[in-house]
């Protein structure tokens, strides 16, 4: 029976898990495709994420972020291969020792017949517009943030340029209605005051929304405990019911080699004390008193006592050891 109660209670309970976690998957599976949707009818040129590679087919032209030389190299087709064009040193990263510092590409695009990076490093941010053959035509000022991907919104012409923080993320806004040449930076955000500064809430403050009174989160400790306790019980009672079996088990088996044993015995003794007679007893009788009689020889009783002399000598004598002691 407890045994039975421990398996149901094991497939509730993969049951609950395993339809948790369909719940979850749905959910964000619906929401990522409602975001796309949204992405798509904004008009995003790309998604908002780094991009170390970008290709104009109509020019034939790849740019390339080279983070081993801290350079943007831009790459043209010449025949069958591609042919680097021109190479942009983001910063220069030779005999400095302020790692922190050094602006790095985190993402590179193609809008416009415009090449597009942004370059960031541990607290601030910046974009440059190049031509497609590698001229410098414009580069943002310097905004506060780490920031790591930017995305172009066709539509609305507007840049919008994400980066993550310690509590959160931070988005900044470029409106490029004037050309990629000539890129203002929204009035909202400023290079120290940001479009959108989302902090990510902490686990305390989401509970603390949802369940105001804690009635939720009690009642979910309780009954967590209480499960937990009863699967110990369970556990316990069929440990402690399989080691009854287990000792009952041996203890048949030693009763039963004790009655084979006991059975065995009374099978060699003879049947009956009856059926000796008087002639075999008396046979047994000589030869156990020949037996005893013959473990000893027989020995004289002879007791010789010898006096030892022992020569006197003042080395033993106690007198010598003790003080004398003399009356004034």
């Amino acid at each position: 029976m407890n045994r039975y109660i421990i398996n149901v209670f094991v497939v509730c309970f993969v049951l609950s898990l395993s339809f948790n976690s369909f719940a979850q998957n749905k959910t964000i599976a619906t929401t990522d495709n409602q975001d796309s949707k949204k992405v798509e009818a904004i008009g995003f040129e790309d998604p908002l994420i780094p991009q170390y590679f970008a290709v104009d087919s109509k020019t034939q032209t790849i740019a390339v972020t080279d983070t081993s030389e801290n350079t943007i190299d831009i790459l043209k087709r010449q025949g069958k291969n591609f042919v680097k064009v021109k190479s942009i040193l983001v910063d220069v990263v030779a005999k400095r020792h302020d790692v922190a510092f050094i602006y790095k590409p985190k993402s590179v695009a193609i809008y416009e017949n415009n090449v597009v990076f942004l370059a960031s490093n541990r607290d601030s941010s910046y974009i440059r517009v190049l031509s497609m053959t590698g001229e410098n035509i414009y580069e943002s000022a310097h905004f506060f943030g780490a920031a790591t991907a930017f995305s172009y919104d066709k539509v609305n012409k507007k840049l919008y340029i994400a980066g993550v923080n310690k509590s959160g993320y931070n988005i900044f806004e470029l409106d490029v209605s004037k050309g990629f040449h000539n890129m203002v930076m929204d009035s909202v955000s400023t290079d120290r005051s940001v479009k959108l500064n989302y902090q990510i809430p902490k686990k305390a403050d989401e509970i603390a929304k949802h369940d105001p009174h804690g009635l939720g989160l009690t009642v979910i400790a309780m009954s967590t405990v209480f499960l937990a306790l009863l699967l110990i019980v369970l556990l316990l009672m069929g440990f402690a019911k399989s080691l009854k079996s287990i000792q009952t088990k041996r203890a048949l088996k030693a009763s039963e080699s004790q009655v084979a044993d006991k059975n065995a015995e009374t099978n060699s003794k003879p049947n009956n004390i009856k059926d000796i007679s008087g002639d075999e007893f008396a046979v047994i009788a000589a030869a156990i008193y020949m037996y005893n009689d013959e473990l000893h020889d027989e020995e004289n009783t002879i007791l010789t006592i010898d006096k030892v002399e022992k020569r006197y000598s003042p080395w033993s004598s106690k007198q010598y050891n003790m003080n004398v002691y003399r009356r004034r």
